[in-house]
């Protein structure tokens, strides 16, 4: 293999790694987001709109849970997982590539020394 077929299978492991890196990094930042997300709601929801007192903890849950907020970070939630893992397939398909490659090139080598030839 030449160096220039090399360097573009190791330019395409650098760009999916880095994809896989910014869609890892997108999924943390929505997965803590979803907690503090949740604390905000749930403060929102603390004084019940219906009879003006505290509601309990357990009603603020719910009601956070339940607003369309959260079903719509939930939703970005999702996403994020999928890219996430679309990503990180890719890059065990290449890394799976390189190592046939590798294994490949071994196997020629050891059978071209064994024909009596010298590299």
């Amino acid at each position: 293999m030449s160096e220039e077929v090399l360097e573009s299978k190791l330019q395409k492991i650098r760009e999916i790694g880095e994809n896989h890196a910014k869609a890892k990094s997108e999924l943390a930042r929505l997965e803590h987001g979803r907690k503090i997300l949740l604390a905000v709601l749930m403060k929102k929801f603390m004084i019940n709109s219906n009879t003006g007192k505290l509601d309990s903890a357990v009603a603020q849950d719910r009601e956070a849970r339940a607003s369309d907020e959260y079903k719509q970070h939930i939703d970005k939630l999702a996403k994020a997982v999928k890219e996430e893992a679309k990503w990180n397939w890719e890059k065990k398909l290449v890394e799976m590539n390189f190592e046939k490659w590798k294994t490949e090139t071994i196997s020629q080598m050891k059978e071209y020394k064994n024909y009596g030839n010298k590299i």
